[in-house]
């Protein structure tokens, strides 16, 4: 495993995501979705409440996370501060002593970086700090909704040759930027970005000029998730769906293909078309 974070990813989930590092590592995964279903359930019923501010659960988890010491590693914070990048490489078995002398006489000497291994206690902390950054964003734009816009994730998938994959962000969408987070999974160049806007910020607009800038690299989003009704698919997935779904039934529109029930084509599927018309289940 190989995971990429660079500063300031790791600077807002260390302030940002402290109440996930603390929940995973004290109450652990096995609770984690029924503590997340009652935040979800107090959260729909508090934003109805026009006297509160939105998301009050979120900003009550942050201040109580801040009452608790610092909990990432010394180790860890140190290399935050000498280097904008920052990598975790988990290996095992043969790979472990692979990693250390490859490291040692290829990536040391350079003088460009540098790395340690990780105690047991270090390894856990930047795992469980990796996770925490996948959420951080959103409870950043939580605690500044007023100066911000909701946030504009993307992830997307370089290709596997490119080697600027460090991103080259447009002056004008510079400019209307509050942050911009990256990370992912090294190994397979697939990065998650999220970025916030300024308040006022046309966030369509700036999605469209990220999009352009993706396209004339030949990167492709989403990566690890669906189209959905929000991208287009691409012709050959546009045709999967097609053969899956021939009465564009089950899910009409997705990738942005038409929500119209195609021509019959057969008998078999003009009986598709009757159960359905009629009601039934099939």
């Amino acid at each position: 495993m190989c995971e990429y974070m660079n500063r300031d990813i790791f600077n807002v989930a260390e302030r940002y995501g402290k109440d996930v590092f603390l929940s995973i590592k004290h109450i652990g995964t096995r609770h984690l979705p029924k503590a997340y279903a009652l935040k979800s359930a107090m959260e729909y019923r508090l934003n109805k409440l026009k006297f509160l501010p939105k998301f009050l659960p979120d900003l009550l988890l942050y201040h109580l996370s801040r009452l608790f010491p610092q909990h990432l590693p010394q180790r860890l914070l140190e290399y935050r501060d000498r280097f904008n990048y920052y990598l975790i490489l988990s290996m095992s078995d043969d790979g472990i002593e692979e990693a250390r002398k490859y490291l040692g006489q290829e990536w040391k000497p350079r003088g460009e970086g540098d790395f340690f291994e990780c105690t047991p206690k270090e390894q856990e902390a930047a795992l469980l700090h990796r996770f925490a950054a996948a959420g951080a964003a959103i409870r950043y734009q939580a605690l500044h909704q007023k100066t911000t816009e909701e946030v504009l994730a993307l992830d997307i998938a370089l290709l596997g040759n490119d080697p600027n994959w460090i991103e080259s962000i447009p002056p004008e969408v510079q400019k209307q930027l509050d942050l911009s987070l990256d990370y992912g999974h090294f190994m397979c160049h697939v990065f998650h970005r999220d970025y916030i806007f300024k308040k006022g910020t046309d966030l369509q607009a700036m999605k469209a000029k990220l999009l352009e800038c993706l396209d004339n690299k030949g990167a492709k989003y989403p990566a690890e998730h669906n189209v959905g009704h929000l991208y287009e698919a691409e012709p050959h997935l546009k045709s999967f769906y097609q053969e899956l779904d021939p009465t564009n039934t089950f899910n009409p529109g997705i990738g942005k293909t038409s929500k119209a029930r195609p021509p019959l084509q057969s008998n078999k599927e003009a009986s598709y078309v009757s159960l359905r018309e009629l009601g039934m289940t099939y």
